[in-house]
């Protein structure tokens, strides 16, 4: 009886633990199919931005890479949108379609098509000019699912999409490249401690899509033939479209001490850090000044600007002048009290009455 009854309890044991692993193994199943399901769309796509010069009446071929990185099949299909940007912040903005001289001037070679997980293609885009094209079209190639996901009840679905921006310049008779300097500017005009920062403000004031390029100089007079630092201006080689403007924002941070921006999660603070040595303490008055460079069609056209400013670590001058100050007084007292004592000793030597030793 006695064994019998341990056999008994050694299969319920046994019936208990798999119907626990089964329910485990049903739950990591479900959190694993929640976990792809609410994965994010993803692709990488390039190059970013598409550029081309497009003679009229001719056509190019555009090639895009497209990568799956999500971790199921894709649907996608192409699309083409318009796109602004606004002068005062420099955002862009996506409108809801693209201008019917865009449909008609870009076509795809697959506009719909299915990608495995991690599977790379490549998307031919063919841009056909006519003689009667303008000068400038700028627009953004679209990526998305043939099928977005649904809302689920308790949930948005967010259709994933993205956008790679084109910009494609006809090389017409009348075509101008032209490019002039809004304003050069410092965020402050006296520092205590470096970084400086200087901002450059070019417009497109042609018809066509202009890449700047250029170098911002720190130097202490704007004659002086070794500057400081050079700063490069327009680094990511972005473009100005026509009747736009772009900001460049270059900062010089090379000082002792200076300032370093530390993000903690979604905070972002200041630190002073005491690197670099006492060669590179800044004091006193610098000039930046701005080489912008772009070219016409023809030849390197410069544009020359630049703005001052001051860099007074005035903590630290206060400390040197409190020590200095200190010094000085300390020089000063003990000198006194050296003086002091001198005199009083010569006039104990004169009062002192001579002994009769010294009448014989």
């Amino acid at each position: 009886m006695i064994v019998e009854e341990k056999l008994r309890l050694g299969l319920a044991w046994r019936v208990a633990l798999s119907i626990i692993a089964a329910a485990l193994l049903a739950l990591t199943a479900f959190h694993v199919a929640t976990a792809q399901a609410d994965e994010g769309f993803s692709l990488q796509v390039s190059p970013s931005p598409l550029t081309a010069t497009v003679l009229p009446g001719s056509d190019t071929t555009l090639e895009l890479q497209i990568r799956n990185t999500n971790t199921t099949k894709q649907a996608l299909k192409m699309g083409l949108r318009s796109f602004t940007i606004d002068d005062t912040t420099g955002g862009v903005k996506l409108g809801d379609n693209a201008p019917n001289e865009i449909q008609q001037l870009v076509h795809f070679e697959n506009p719909t098509f299915t990608l495995q997980a991690g599977e790379i293609m490549t998307q031919r885009i063919y841009v056909h000019a006519d003689a009667n094209s303008g000068f400038a079209y700028n627009f953004a190639v679209t990526i998305s699912q043939q099928n977005p996901p649904k809302a689920t009840q308790g949930k948005s679905a967010l259709a994933g999409s993205v956008a790679v921006f084109t910009l494609v310049n006809i090389d017409r008779p009348g075509a101008t490249r032209e490019v002039s300097l809004n304003s050069i500017s410092v965020s402050k005009h006296t520092y205590e401690y470096l970084p400086a920062e200087i901002s450059v403000s070019l417009k497109n004031t042609g018809n066509v899509n202009v890449q700047p390029t250029g170098t911002v100089f720190i130097q202490r007079n704007s004659n002086d033939a070794k500057p400081l630092a050079m700063l490069p201006l327009n680094q990511s080689g972005g473009f100005v479209l026509p009747s736009t403007s772009r900001n460049y924002e270059v900062a010089w941070s090379d000082g002792f001490p200076h300032y370093e921006t530390v993000t903690n999660g979604t905070k972002t603070s200041k630190r002073l850090v005491w690197e670099g040595g006492l060669s590179n303490l800044r004091i006193g008055k610098y000039v930046a000044k701005v080489v912008a460079v772009y070219n016409d069609g023809d030849r390197d056209i410069p544009i020359v600007a630049e703005v001052s400013f001051w860099v007074i670590p005035w903590r630290i001058l206060l400390g040197l002048l409190f020590v200095i100050v200190v010094l000085f007084v300390g020089i000063f007292v003990t000198a006194r009290s050296a003086g002091r004592a001198v005199k009083k000793t010569s006039r104990k030597i004169r009062h002192t009455a001579p002994t009769d030793d010294t009448k014989k």
